[in-house]
């Protein structure tokens, strides 16, 4: 049987140069376990306004069951997006959009309650409205159930209550070499990598961080220390849009199907790499493409 995965929190359209994309790390997530053999769900909301039927259609599309998105009254959600040279985005995020004003309903807590795994970010967390439907859901997950904060820091949009109530909730931390300092100074930690994440493990009852350094390596720490580093893959490089994203579905896809976590963080890494050659975060995995070799 397929493990079940859900995202939750925010489904976005990013302005990109080339074009609008679907896109949003939640939906990201779900889309790339899928199509590692996961069976997705996406909690989110959109608008009354045509970006949400052309947003509906396009999850429709791509093979994600729609029931769980909620609407209301505030426009569907845009991010305007900017790429540098190395393809890095550099993002600008419209405020009161619909995913500011989540609900949890009984039908929200069900859906959390059957998951396998369930991964949000802070980013949704923005309006406490939303922040309280979040936590309310997550409250229902199956002990269980693989809980994975993809911190995912945007702009201004998170304070220490935000990451605090995350982190006692979480199983799985992931952030990036530009996170982790911001996190390690909202709670004051300090010392090098190791010691940081030490610390966070330790102060939060988390089984496993995972930490990118980029185009650079990976690495994964649990209660005992460095688990697996793997150095980046060099690929030609579309864009990095979402790359965290396929990561961080990679791991948790591989760990829901019994894979030791060593093996897991190289599928994480591979799957990463190969959404990296493609633009946009939303891309099939070819059939060609093989995560064993």
């Amino acid at each position: 049987m397929k493990k079940t995965v859900t995202g939750i929190g925010e489904v976005v359209w990013d302005m990109l140069p080339g074009g609008p994309v679907l896109g949003g790390a939640p939906l990201n997530f779900a889309f790339v376990a899928s199509e590692l053999g996961c069976s997705p769900s996406i909690i989110s909301a959109v608008g009354w306004d045509d970006l949400s039927e052309k947003t509906l259609a396009r999850i429709r599309e791509i093979g994600i069951d729609i029931s769980l998105i909620q609407r209301n009254s505030l426009p569907t959600s845009r991010v305007n997006i900017e790429l540098d040279e190395a393809g890095i985005p550099h993002y600008e995020i419209c405020e009161d959009v619909s995913w500011d004003a989540l609900d949890c309903t009984e039908r929200e807590k069900s859906a959390v309650a059957k998951s396998d795994a369930v991964c949000w970010g802070s980013l949704a967390q923005r309006s406490p409205r939303s922040r309280a439907a979040i936590l309310s859901m997550l409250d229902s997950a199956r002990k269980d159930c693989l809980k994975v904060f993809d911190v995912n820091l945007r702009q201004h949009y998170y304070g220490r209550e935000t990451l605090e109530e995350s982190l006692r909730r979480a199983d799985v931390l992931k952030l990036n070499e530009d996170e982790l300092p911001v996190v390690a100074e909202i709670f004051g930690f300090s010392g090098d990598t190791s010691g940081i994440v030490a610390r966070i493990i330790r102060e939060f009852s988390l089984s496993w961080i995972i930490f990118t350094a980029g185009a650079s390596f990976s690495e994964i720490f649990g209660v005992d220390g460095l688990l697996s580093h793997l150095d980046t893959p060099k690929v030609q490089v579309a864009d990095t849009v979402g790359a965290g994203d396929a990561f961080t579905a990679g791991f948790v896809s591989a760990l829901l199907n019994g894979t030791s976590v060593a093996d897991a963080h190289k599928q994480a890494v591979r799957v990463s790499a190969y959404m990296c050659t493609r633009k946009g975060a939303i891309n099939p995995i070819d059939k060609h493409f093989k995560l064993n070799d």
